[in-house]
């Protein structure tokens, strides 16, 4: 509970795809990239619905508002984290580690043994506090970019 608000986390619909791009353009820019190009990066496809389809998708929401989401690839031993974002009025309060223990359960309920995921060079120190070690590089990204992938063991 924050002053008052409840967060919850629900799974993911396909009527919240506009919602969930919204949140990671927001988070996105909110980390010094150029607004312009975040937009047009979130009109691929990665957030449209057929493409959310193919993840299983948790919102967390306060007082009925999506306010943050991740989403979780489920490939056997290793669960990979896909996305995980957060309204930046809600960074710092507490969203994204519920968040990320949600999806780290659901990867362990699914039998992965280990979480991995490339990881945003502004969120290094959240991960760590998740637990996060560096597992390897990343291919290049569409940014142009080689980024870290980390993990944590799921045990």
């Amino acid at each position: 509970m924050w002053h008052g608000v409840v967060v919850v986390i629900r799974a993911g619909t396909e009527r919240d795809a506009p919602r969930l791009r919204e949140i990671a353009v927001e988070a996105k820019a909110h980390w010094g990239y150029d607004r312009g190009q975040v937009e047009e990066w979130a009109l691929g496809g990665d957030f449209e619905a057929e493409s959310l389809r193919t993840r299983e998708v948790y919102v967390a929401e306060a007082d009925g508002a999506p306010v943050g989401w991740a989403s979780l690839i489920p490939r056997g031993e290793v669960g990979w984290l896909e996305d995980l974002w957060i309204d930046p009025p809600w960074i710092g309060r507490g969203v994204g580690r519920l968040l990320f223990e949600h999806v780290a359960g659901r990867a362990r309920e699914l039998g992965a043994s280990r979480l991995e995921w490339e990881a945003e060079p502004n969120a290094h120190g959240f991960y760590e506090r998740m637990g996060a070690t560096y597992v390897r590089d990343s291919e290049v990204t569409e940014w142009g970019r080689v980024l870290d992938v980390l993990g944590v063991e799921l045990g």
